[in-house]
């Protein structure tokens, strides 16, 4: 006989929901419940990228959609912790990962297949860069569109090295990014306070060029990932690895020199025949 086994679906909220200051100081009583909501309602997963309606939380939770739309307004504009798509009706749990990850390999299999489900773009370009460490953060913000400030020449003391090396990148990569950009100039003037050298950030760049280029990291290939405080040091001290690309770059040219050996050796093989040839002509 079978047995029937049912199981339990739930989500576990940790303990410090309660003790967070964010949550204690700035979030209403209203804004305690809804969060509840959002982080144990039946469409939530894995990643914490879900589709979900305005109307389907008006209908679960008791409010008014106009109270929803505020409600959603608040958590995005306000508490910075939300992200919601209208076109594809997702949502985005900005630190649903903090409570929610592990480094179980069984864990990040059934992630990354999850996350090939989500529909909106900038979402999806978030959760990789927060599996794999990558700063993601300024793509959902403002959906790609590039609102940061510049900043004049007399602002940084570094403009020529950090001119050089934004050149550098941009003739490495075929890109455009502009040296007086603000978070350009303070990822750089900050790690060059920290002693790193002008090498160092060209050393990143080869690294990472040569690692990502022809992959779908490619779009990373940015300051605001390179140079963070968050990954310069690591991308700086890694080991060198070649990607698909270049693997089959390098059979490529293994190819190509057997074809030149063999040739060489079968022009070699005539230029001995037409010696013979000429010998046997020519008499003593």
């Amino acid at each position: 006989m079978r047995r029937l086994i049912i199981l339990a679906i739930y989500r576990n909220i940790h303990l410090t929901f309660w003790s967070d200051t964010k949550i204690a100081d700035e979030f209403t009583p209203e804004d305690k419940y809804f969060y509840l909501y959002l982080l144990t309602n039946p469409h939530t997963n894995l990643c914490g990228c879900y589709e979900i309606s305005v109307k389907q939380i008006s209908r679960e939770i008791g409010y008014t959609e106009d109270a929803v739309c505020g409600l959603m307004k608040r958590f995005t504009e306000v508490h910075n912790i939300i992200r919601y798509d209208l076109k594809n009706k997702e949502i985005l749990l900005l630190n649903w990962s903090k409570y929610n990850w592990t480094k179980s390999s069984k864990f990040t299999t059934a992630l990354e297949k999850e996350m090939q489900s989500i529909k909106t773009k900038e979402f999806k370009e978030y959760l990789i860069g927060k599996l794999y460490g990558i700063d993601t953060v300024s793509s959902i913000d403002e959906y790609g569109i590039d609102t940061t400030d510049t900043v004049s020449d007399t602002d940084t003391v570094n403009k020529e090295i950090i001119k050089r090396i934004i050149n550098y990148l941009n003739n490495k990569c075929g890109t455009n990014y502009r040296y007086n950009t603000k978070n350009t100039v303070e990822h750089i003037n900050a790690r060059l306070s920290e002693q790193y050298t002008e090498e160092d950030f060209y050393t990143v760049i080869d690294k990472k060029c040569g690692e990502w280029i022809g992959t779908e990291f490619e779009k990373f290939l940015r300051p605001d990932t390179l140079f963070t405080p968050k990954h310069f040091e690591a991308y700086l001290n890694q080991k060198i690895t070649k990607n698909t690309y270049q693997n089959k770059t390098a059979e490529m040219l293994q190819d190509s020199y057997k074809m030149l050996a063999e040739w060489a050796e079968e022009a070699e093989g005539n230029n001995n025949d037409t010696k013979r040839i000429y010998g046997d002509c020519g008499g003593d």
